[in-house]
């Protein structure tokens, strides 16, 4: 009998187990054998993300998907703000209780330098769209910019409203913003 042989008196638990460490250690694969040898390095810090192929293809398709949800972040959120003038805008549209709240922000644009500080006219038309794409209402205002910041306010009644459309004029330039409405 074997030294790592084990025996029962019950007949049917007679069972024999040979456990060869060295012999499961050989057709291991390498990783496995050098940490028994002592050779093992455990991988630490950033070299973690590259080390091995799978660790590596991995890192390759995050660093993909960040850039896509990046560009695309950049694309949709352009259509609600824009800048005209020293001035930046921006359109915001939600729905509660059969009711459509539209905002439009305006607010100073610090980058840009005025050499003076003269009240703006502008000329501002909101267009309401439904699911069909076909103007449900329109709205018109004049606003005297004369501040820092300003809002324009819209409260409509919804007739299946989706989306808003807004052309701001200041006698020389035309900015367009739409945003969807949030439901």
């Amino acid at each position: 009998m074997f030294d790592n042989e084990t025996r029962s008196d019950k007949e049917e638990e007679n069972l024999v187990f040979h456990y060869s460490h060295e012999h499961r250690i050989k057709n291991a694969p390498k990783e496995v054998q050098d940490y028994y040898n002592g050779n093992f390095e455990l991988n630490k810090g950033i070299k973690v993300l590259y080390k091995n192929k799978s660790n590596r293809v991995i890192l390759i398709a995050l660093v993909i998907m960040t850039v896509f949800a990046l560009i695309y972040s950049r694309i949709q959120g352009g259509r609600n703000r824009g800048s005209l003038g020293n001035y930046k805008f921006e359109l915001t549209s939600f729905s509660f209780e059969e009711k459509i709240y539209t905002s439009l922000k305006m607010t100073e644009d610090t980058k840009k330098k005025a050499a003076e500080k003269n009240p703006v006219m502008l000329s501002v038309k909101a267009s309401f769209f439904d699911v069909n794409n076909q103007l449900a209402e329109s709205r018109e205002n004049s606003e005297l910019l004369d501040e820092s910041e300003e809002k324009l306010q819209w409260l409509i009644t919804d007739y299946d409203i989706t989306s808003v459309s807004v052309k701001v004029f200041d006698g020389k330039e035309i900015l367009q913003l739409e945003t969807d409405v949030k439901r």
